[in-house]
């Protein structure tokens, strides 16, 4: 699910000036928000929508950000995100 709103916009312009000055967000950019259990369901970024970068927050508590090839399911990455960070990926 998503924020929508005040909210999603917010947070987006917050975040654009840690992007690359010709790498802005895209217009089309979302912003997803945590299921009531505490995470982000698996789904696929589609590059319409992300373009070449992937941004995320987190606010208030640790988290992991696990990656996985759509391609080869044993190539896959996770990554510790402390409170307060911001990771890009391109």
């Amino acid at each position: 699910r998503g924020l929508r709103g005040g909210v999603g916009r917010a947070l987006l312009l917050r975040v654009t000036p840690a992007f690359p000055p010709r790498r802005p967000p895209r217009p089309s950019a979302h912003v997803l928000d945590l299921l009531p259990e505490g995470r982000v369901g698996p789904h696929v970024d589609s590059v319409k929508f992300c373009g070449c970068t992937i941004a995320g927050v987190s606010l208030l508590s640790p988290s992991v950000l696990r990656l996985r090839s759509l391609r080869d399911r044993r190539d896959w990455l996770e990554l510790l995100l402390e409170p307060g960070s911001l990771y890009i990926l391109r």
